[in-house]
Order: C-alpha cells, then sequence, then structure tokens
C-alpha cells in the first residue's frame, strides 16, 4: 500500500510540473493571483527544476523553484 502511495504522488507531480511549464502567461497569472504581485504576463519566467537521484539511483521529484525576470523566485509544490 505505502508503494501505491508514492506512486500517486509521483504522478500527480509530474501533472503539476507539466501544467506549469503549458503557458508562462498562466504561471505569471498563478503566482500574481497567490502572491498578490503585479507581474506583467511578458516577463521572463525561468523554471528550476529540483529532481534528482539518491545513492541507490532513485529517483526523486521534489519542489518546483519558479524564478521571475531574474529576480524573484517561487517556491511551487503541489
Amino acid at each position: 500500500m505505502k508503494m501505491e502511495q508514492h506512486s500517486n504522488g509521483h504522478i500527480y507531480d509530474k501533472i503539476f510540473k507539466k501544467v506549469l511549464t503549458l503557458s508562462s502567461k498562466a504561471v505569471i497569472n498563478f503566482i500574481n493571483g497567490l502572491f498578490e504581485t503585479q507581474y506583467s504576463t511578458d516577463a521572463k519566467v525561468t523554471y528550476n527544476w529540483t529532481e534528482f537521484h539518491d545513492d541507490n539511483l532513485k529517483r526523486i521529484l521534489a519542489d518546483t523553484i519558479i524564478t521571475i525576470d531574474g529576480c524573484h523566485s517561487y517556491h511551487i509544490e503541489a
């Protein structure tokens, strides 16, 4: 059962990360809505993925960090 929960979490994490990459404008609107900021929808979005492998070569999907205009970063986890 524990393994199944891990797999479901992995699937949701991958879906969320894919959704984040579909539209920079949508990501900026998402950030503006969550954090009450006023970024232009033309602002540059940089994705700082935090995926890595542990000592047993098991893939770890961790948080997503999004940087807007190269100066403000937001930690996103779903």
